[in-house]
C-alpha cells in the first residue's frame, strides 16, 4: 500500500477561465512545465449510510478522510486496472494510500456485486484495509473531470488543473447510474502541490496566481448539488 505525504492549496474560479488559467501557468515564475499528458479522471466516492466523511468536510474538521475506487481514461463499463484509495487530510498535508485491484471493475454489475469484489481484492492484497473498506460503505458519487498536470524545473512543486467535471448521483441506486448527471457548478480547479518541506516556496507560489484561494472538494460540492 503506497502512502504520499503533501502540502496542498487549491484555487477555484469558473471554468469560462480556462484559456487565462493556461496563460497565468505558462508565464508563472517557478516556470511550470507539462509533466504529463493531459488525461481523464474517473471516481466513485464512498461513504458511510450517515455520510460521515461529506459531513466532516462540512463541519470544518482539520483531520478528515474519503475513500474512493479511482481509473483513469473512458468512463467504460469494463475497467482495467482500477484503484482503490484512502484520502486523508490534515489542515492543508494531504496523504494518499493506495491499492491496486487486480480485479477488473465491472459497472454492469450491481453495486452489491462490485463492492463485494472490490472489498475481497483489496484485503487479500494488504489486510491492513479491512480497517477502511468495510461493509457499511455505500456509492454516493461517481465523478468525471479532465486534469492537465505542471511541474516545476527541478520536479519540487507540481500544478494540475481540473476541468469539464461531471458527476452522476448513486445514492439509493442498486446499480452504477452512467446517465443522470448532477446540476453542479461548472469549475475549474487550480490545485498546487509540494512535499511538507517545500511547503514556505508553495506558498509563494500561490502569490502568483491572481484568484482567491479557496477549500474544494469535488465530492461535497456534487453532494451539495443533489436534490432534497
Amino acid at each position: 500500500m503506497s502512502s504520499e505525504l503533501r502540502y496542498e492549496l487549491k484555487f477555484i474560479t469558473s471554468e469560462m477561465h480556462l484559456f487565462q488559467a493556461r496563460h497565468w501557468i505558462r508565464l508563472h515564475p517557478e516556470a511550470f512545465r507539462p509533466a504529463y499528458h493531459p488525461r481523464q479522471i474517473n471516481s466513485i466516492y464512498l461513504d458511510s449510510p450517515t455520510l460521515q466523511n461529506l459531513n466532516a468536510n462540512l463541519i470544518g474538521y482539520n483531520q478528515r478522510h474519503k475513500i474512493r475506487i479511482r481509473w483513469y481514461g473512458r468512463l467504460l463499463t469494463e475497467i482495467e486496472n482500477p484503484v482503490l484509495e484512502l484520502k486523508i487530510r490534515d489542515g492543508n498535508l494531504g496523504d494518499k494510500k493506495r491499492i491496486a485491484l487486480e480485479t477488473p471493475l465491472n459497472l454492469a454489475q450491481s453495486w452489491q456485486q462490485i463492492l463485494t469484489n472490490v472489498h475481497q481484492d483489496a484485503t487479500k492484497k494488504d489486510p491492513a484495509w479491512q480497517k477502511h473498506f468495510h461493509a457499511q460503505l455505500r456509492p454516493t458519487i461517481i465523478n468525471q473531470y479532465q486534469r492537465e498536470y505542471f511541474v516545476s524545473p527541478d520536479g519540487k512543486l507540481r500544478l494540475t488543473l481540473d476541468y469539464q467535471q461531471t458527476a452522476y448521483n448513486q445514492r439509493h441506486a442498486l446499480r452504477p447510474n452512467l446517465k443522470f448527471k448532477v446540476q453542479q457548478p461548472i469549475q475549474l480547479v487550480i490545485e498546487l502541490k509540494s512535499p511538507p518541506e517545500f511547503a514556505e516556496r508553495l506558498e509563494t507560489a500561490a502569490s502568483h496566481l491572481p484568484i482567491r484561494r479557496n477549500r474544494n472538494s469535488k465530492y461535497v460540492n456534487a453532494m451539495q448539488a443533489l436534490p432534497l
